[in-house]
């Protein structure tokens, strides 16, 4: 069909007739509908962020769910987005949200088994050894538990960690053993809010932690299934391989240690002293088997067989060697993923690195969002509470503002650009800094939400630290891994050790320098939702609009500032407390009931509060309040004053609840003592029932008390769900 001249003449005389208010809404809503045209055509890359919509609706339920409703939503919605309609990709979407949903749900019921409901004395405790993380001060080992001592066989959980200071440590992975130790249920949070560690376990199958009195016993003549056979073979040689790198580095065992956690995932060698170092310049990434390490790794196995094969003139004319090249590089990730133990960012990087050389033995496009996103609903829908890890949540910031921002770069990219050696050096270096300032930019507001701290030295250091990766170190450990087992690997470790030294040294220099690290009190996770949410948009519009995911920042800037760190804290156990005094000058300070007992629980309040926990140490309650025998009362300033009591003799309770606006009692307190308390009081039992507890002064001088189970809910891995 032709148009009509006349009638476009019409309408073109009509439009420069229209008043500019007019003219101006036809060109806008022209503008509207094309960009969302432009992102209609990318809504498959916001899949994963559906799919995990719906694992975190799920996990933030306070009760588990009916599954026959979550089912039946996820069929209805899957019937409606093959329904064409104006609406249809909205219930693809959705579609996804409940994919999650049920996801989550599957994952919950597949991995359940028992967990400890109380903790055991000392007992003994069978089971086959699974791993094993050494450090020179103790070593730490999960086993499959097959039975615990007095403890019945439905009771007994399906998995242990236990801790050993001791010597004569003979068993292997895959030994049937027995040990004597004393075993407590996995811990909950340490404050309402802070990490779940009992949650973390629950997913690994782990339902009791504790330490051993004794070395374990091995059983010679137990039999293995192939399997057992299997995965004891793979984790002997990571222990194996690890200590061979540090055996071969004994001039540079802070190297060596970190070298051996970058080739197996063994981490357990390095020091405090190197993990602050590293993680205070930025370089903590390093510690983990990342994209950076699966992309040195298989990107020199791709390039060096390439090039291999490229110098014999009769298969490179003949062969498609860069497909051989390809499927050598995915071999080689393949291998390097079960080395490293496999954890989040490895799978990611192995799934990228993976869809990458698939991509080029189809003759496909290599690197895009479009295999990011095929990667990230690959883990959320296997291991939907990859969610919560630090680890994904970080790596997949990285890799997607990373690739968004080089496609744009890209196509706006100079086509006569000099490719001499000196350009390439001088857009190499632009390349480093630009991909260190957009990863750091991409990962930080999840390393002040989980850490409570960002490294604001990152870049130089990293400008320093990633050559000697990608030249140095990565090359000689592949090359060391290739001599391993004909025995000739030992001065290929040396020298990837040495250069590690020397990225150690860098990291150490920055670390030292004055105001290397910030740190800010506990974000609420809203800001952390927002800033998520703004980062998406940025990176997966094309259009104009998605600048629009900049204005997330100032919102979670309001956020952060309209929260406040807790006054006091108590214990999961009930037996320690503290309390955050701003004294006027400087930074506040944690004042504690006990500062021998849960030190961890400690430094996770001090987190909290935004302390820097490597200069400041807590203090004694008994420098700021009264204290004798029977407890520590005086007068707190927070909001407004108020009068807090900490009472360890049941005898003087009565009066402190007469006193006080506050009391925390150290024991069970009776049901006649809660009824006389005036006070808002939590006493152990408190703790028991609930959780740690945290309390706020709100505006009106009022006491907000808000316990972890309050957040968590009644849910399996609380220990009663």
């Amino acid at each position: 069909m032709t148009a009509d001249p006349l009638k476009l003449a019409s309408v073109g005389e009509d439009f420069a007739q229209a008043p500019p208010f007019s003219r101006m809404t036809y060109l806008g809503g022209q503008a509207v509908r094309r960009w969302a045209a432009m992102d209609f055509a990318r809504l498959s890359l916001w899949t994963p962020a559906a799919i995990g919509l719906g694992a975190g609706l799920y996990f933030g339920l306070k009760s588990e769910p009916d599954w026959p409703l979550g089912v039946a939503a996820l069929a209805l919605l899957a019937g409606f987005s093959f329904w064409r309609s104006p609406f249809q990709r909205v219930f693809t979407l959705l579609m996804f949200v409940a994919l999650g949903f049920v996801a989550a749900d599957w994952r919950t019921a597949q991995t359940a088994a028992p967990q400890l409901s109380r903790e055991l004395g000392f007992a003994e405790v069978t089971g086959r050894l699974l791993s094993v993380e050494e450090s020179a001060r103790q070593r730490r080992y999960v086993i499959a538990l097959t039975s615990i001592e007095d403890l019945e066989a439905d009771e007994t959980p399906a998995r242990a960690r236990l801790t050993w200071r001791g010597e004569g440590f003979d068993a292997r992975p895959g030994d049937l053993i027995s040990v004597r130790a004393r075993l407590s249920p996995p811990p909950p949070p340490v404050a309402p809010g802070a990490f779940d560690f009992a949650r973390q376990l629950y997913f690994q199958r782990i339902g009791a932690v504790g330490f051993a009195v004794s070395a374990p016993v091995a059983d010679p003549d137990a039999a293995r299934t192939f399997r057992q056979r299997l995965a004891a073979s793979i984790e002997t040689m990571r222990v194996n391989l690890a200590a061979r790198i540090i055996e071969a580095t004994p001039n540079h065992k802070e190297g060596g240690a970190i070298l051996a956690a970058i080739v197996t995932g063994k981490r357990g060698a390095i020091s405090d002293r190197a993990e602050a170092a590293l993680r205070d310049a930025g370089l903590a990434h390093l510690l983990a088997i990342s994209g950076l390490h699966m992309g040195l790794a298989t990107g020199l196995v791709f390039f060096t067989v390439r090039f291999g094969l490229a110098a014999v003139e009769p298969i490179a004319l003949r062969y498609p060697i860069k497909k051989w090249a390809a499927a050598a590089a995915l071999m080689s990730g393949a291998f390097y993923l079960i080395l490293s133990g496999g954890g989040w960012s490895a799978r990611r990087a192995f799934i990228m690195a993976a869809i990458m050389f698939l991509a080029i033995l189809v003759d496909r496009r290599a690197l895009s969002l479009r295999n990011v996103a095929i990667a990230a609903v690959i883990i959320l829908l296997t291991t939907p509470e990859a969610l919560f890890s630090t680890g994904f949540q970080m790596s997949f910031a990285a890799v997607t503002a990373l690739i968004a921002a080089y496609e744009w770069l890209g196509a706006r990219a100079d086509p006569g650009r000099s490719f001499t050696w000196g350009a390439r050096l001088r857009r190499y270096g632009i390349a480093l800094a630009v991909t260190d300032i957009i990863a750091a930019l991409a990962t930080a507001p999840y390393a002040l939400y989980h850490f409570n701290r960002v490294a604001l030295y990152s870049l130089p250091a990293n400008m320093a630290a990633m050559p000697l990766m990608g030249f140095f170190i990565v090359p000689f450990a592949v090359a060391a891994l290739l001599l391993a087992p004909l025995g000739l690997d030992g001065w290929a470790w040396r020298a990837a050790a040495w250069w590690m030294e020397l990225v150690l040294n860098i990291a150490s220099g920055v670390a030292g320098l004055d105001g290397a690290v910030s740190t800010t009190p506990q974000w609420p996770q809203s800001a952390m939702i927002v800033l998520t949410l703004g980062g998406l948009w940025l990176c997966l519009s094309r259009a104009p609009w998605r600048l629009a995911g900049l204005t997330a920042i100032p919102v979670a800037a309001m956020l952060v500032a309209g929260a406040r760190a807790p006054l006091l804290f108590v214990s999961p156990t009930g037996m320690n407390a503290g309390v955050i005094v701003h004294n006027g000058e400087g930074e506040p300070t944690l004042y504690v009931h006990s500062t021998r007992r849960e030190k961890f629980a400690a430094s996770m309040w001090e987190e909290a509060a935004g302390l820097d926990i490597e200069r400041v140490k807590p203090a004694a309650l008994t420098e700021i309040l009264a204290c004798d025998p029977a407890g520590c009362a005086g007068e707190i300033t927070d909001r407004a004053v108020i009068t807090a009591a900490f009472v360890s003799d049941p005898a003087s309770l009565s009066e402190d609840c007469h006193r006080a606006d506050l009391v925390v009692a150290f024991f069970p307190a009776s049901s006649a003592d809660w009824r006389a308390c005036k006070a808002v009081l939590i006493d152990r039992r408190s703790a028991w029932n609930r959780g740690a507890h945290a309390v706020w002064v709100e505006e009106d001088g009022l006491l907000k008390v808000q316990s972890a189970n309050d957040l968590r809910g009644n849910r399996p891995w609380t220990g009663d769900g």
